[in-house]
């Protein structure tokens, strides 16, 4: 699928949402947020509550969510058995545990999205971070991309265009090319290889042993000041140890595991190493799996994207007075308060009239 062009608009801003992180960020962090009748709905209302700050802050003219499908996660899986092994998900048999409160309130905010002409996209494969990173990588010359997660992975795809807001409770803002280096410690350009070096516990994928973010930039302080490539890193670490030994101090062992490629492992039920790959066999593995400017997609996944890219919304069926009557069922309308019901809305009610107009 060839970068988009168009002319729908001369400026055209466009908001990709993680779904997933952006749901789960609320659901977890928002566990005090019950409605009337002691039902939680945290992951609704913060949902739809950041959604809102997003939409007031900014005039967006298009908006997506993605979201994790059920096999979501395969491709990696398929080089890294381990991949988002405590995740409570089964590639295998398709399974995923699931808390019932989680999902019933995940389902609701997608009928929410629905009436808010806010389009979704979801493959049984494809994760919403390669979505994202696929549309920013296709996007248009004249577009400007918003996305909203939690994710630090995704910090790599910004870019001039291209901002993130991170809805952690870390960081809380936009990050821009400009203010990168005020939320993290190393370059931009350097995001995808320290990511492959340290690994990312959060989806179980294993780094270099002893390695964590601060050794690396102790011992590689080049990361925060310019782009860095793997080579250098092993040339330097490989330097650093014999310097070492001219001094006759012992050679640092994390230095040893970055130059052969030493990962952590984690035994099976007989005591075996699940992970059995070092040297650059580990580095190529962990830039496959961290790398989101080559996003892992599929033929469907492709043409679930192109379906719904820059495609009117239909109005029928779609209406305000529906997201009011869903708030009141879910006691949202009660948690928000009745007076400021209607100012609530309006963020809303402006994506609407502007996806109706370029309806007609």
């Amino acid at each position: 699928m060839p970068p988009r062009t168009g002319t729908r608009e001369k400026k055209l801003n466009t908001l990709l949402v993680d779904g997933n992180a952006l749901f789960k960020t609320g659901f977890f962090g928002a566990s005090s947020e019950f409605n009337k009748d002691g039902i939680h709905i945290g992951g609704t209302y913060q949902f739809i509550t950041v959604l809102r700050k997003l939409l007031t802050e900014t005039i967006y003219h298009q908006v997506y969510v993605f979201w994790d499908g059920l096999f979501s996660g395969k491709l990696r899986y398929n080089i890294y058995e381990d991949y988002k092994s405590d995740r409570g998900k089964d590639f295998i048999n398709g399974t995923h545990t699931v808390d019932q409160s989680e999902a019933n309130q995940k389902l609701r905010i997608t009928k929410y999205l629905d009436e808010l002409f806010i389009r979704q996209i979801m493959d049984e494969m494809v994760e919403s971070d390669d979505y994202i990173a696929y549309y920013c990588k296709t996007k248009k010359e004249y577009e400007t991309v918003t996305i909203c997660t939690n994710d630090g992975d995704m910090a790599q795809l910004i870019n001039k265009g291209i901002r993130i807001y991170f809805c952690n409770p870390q960081i809380k803002n936009y990050v821009t090319t400009e203010n990168f280096n005020l939320y993290f410690n190393y370059k931009l350009e350097n995001a995808a290889l320290v990511k492959s070096m340290i690994g990312d516990p959060s989806d179980s994928i294993r780094g270099i042993k002893r390695l964590g973010e601060p050794t690396l930039l102790k011992h590689f302080p080049e990361l925060s000041k310019r782009k860095v490539t793997l080579e250098e890193i092993l040339i330097k670490a490989d330097k650093l140890q014999e310097d070492r030994k001219q001094v006759k101090k012992k050679p640092l062992g994390v230095l040893s595991n970055i130059i052969e490629g030493v990962t952590t492992t984690k035994p099976d039920e007989d005591g075996k190493s699940h992970d059995l790959v070092m040297g650059m066999e580990l580095y190529n593995r962990n830039w496959k799996l961290v790398n989101l400017k080559e996003p892992m997609m599929t033929e469907e996944g492709l043409e679930q994207l192109e379906l719904y890219l820059d495609a009117p919304l239909s109005p029928e069926g779609r209406s305000i007075k529906n997201v009011y009557t869903l708030m009141k069922e879910d006691g949202l309308d009660w948690l928000i308060g009745e007076r400021r019901f209607a100012e609530y809305l309006i963020p809303f009610k402006k994506l609407m009239e502007r996806e109706l107009k370029n309806n007609k």
